[in-house]
């Protein structure tokens, strides 16, 4: 008798941990997605940075057009998403250069907190299939801002 007390104390002891720790899991999951949800919130501001230097290509000015163009076209009423044309060879844009750790040509979504790479496809596509480029565009920035 004094053996089965022992296992059902146990047993009821053990059920009792799993159930205290699992429920505090899903607090801490809670608490997590929190977290996101506020972090969600503070990165409502996306960036699309074109980075040229001042000896442009014919594929470099694509680009910007291009990007600079799909921002006006898609986003020019929403205060959220800017347009950045970055030239990287004056000196007042050394910071945002070295924020993003850029040293040449370059198109770039960013979120304050990730950063898109967009600059092969950008230089595949602006010339020969520019509205490829801008449905990458746009779906990188929707991706971001939801």
């Amino acid at each position: 008798m004094k053996k089965l007390f022992v296992l059902i104390a146990s047993t009821t002891f053990m059920m009792l941990i799993t159930f205290t720790s699992c429920n505090s899991q899903t607090d801490a999951a809670n608490d997590d997605k929190t977290e996101i949800d506020s972090d969600q919130q503070e990165k409502s501001i996306v960036t699309v940075y074109y980075f040229h230097g001042d000896r442009r290509c014919t594929t470099c000015k694509a680009v910007g057009r291009v990007s600079e163009e799909t921002i006006v076209e898609n986003f020019g009423d929403n205060p959220n998403v800017i347009f950045e044309n970055v030239n990287i060879d004056e000196i007042e844009n050394n910071e945002i250069k070295d924020k993003l750790e850029m040293s040449g040509s370059g198109l770039f979504v960013y979120d304050g907190v990730k950063k898109v790479d967009l600059t092969a496809a950008a230089f595949q596509k602006a010339v020969n299939r520019p509205e490829e480029l801008s449905e990458k565009i746009i779906s990188t920035i929707n991706e971001m801002l939801f």
